[in-house]
């Protein structure tokens, strides 16, 4: 089997495997990781649709936004304000919660993940940089029993599926 087949198969048999673990155990980009998931589990969109992405997210209420590396997992829940482009710079405005500035124009594209992880459906966009690597995800927030909010993952999906076909 190639590289590649024994990737799909490990994604296959695990769906919920942390993608920054499995990349470094194939030693690919994270993006490769994705690209491997069963086609069910993801579906692409363009980097140059990243301030519409964001600034739908911003109408979506609490999310759970996470970034991770080698030393660590940031993990932001609440709301994230729409922002707007400005000194090179996606900015979102805030002195609190979640706020900053992103350099947009290194996005190479997104993927909109829906799969298991630790027993339960997670629906997440992965932001990739143009080097394969993951941004930051955005996670679609969950309720009181812990299951994914019914609004919040309609808007995930149509947006998913809107730019898959464009």
């Amino acid at each position: 089997m190639s590289a590649r087949q024994d990737l799909i198969k490990k994604l296959a048999d695990d769906p919920g495997a942390i993608v920054e673990q499995i990349a470094k155990e194939f030693s690919v980009t994270t993006r490769d990781v994705v690209e491997a998931m069963p086609e069910g589990m993801r579906s692409f969109g363009p980097g140059t649709a990243f301030v519409d992405v964001m600034k739908d997210i911003g109408d979506w209420g609490g999310v759970t936004v996470i970034v991770h590396t080698d030393d660590g997992i940031m993990e932001f829940t609440g709301p994230v304000p729409a922002g707007e482009i400005g000194r090179g710079y996606y900015n979102i405005p805030g002195s609190t919660g979640f706020h900053g500035h992103l350099r947009h124009e290194r996005c190479s594209g997104m993927a909109f993940v829906e799969r298991p992880f630790m027993g339960r459906l997670s629906a997440s966009i992965l932001f990739f940089n143009v080097d394969g690597g993951i941004m930051f995800k955005v996670f679609v927030g969950r309720d009181e029993k812990r299951e994914l909010k019914t609004d919040q993952l309609e808007k995930f999906r149509a947006l998913g599926k809107k730019l898959a076909a464009a």
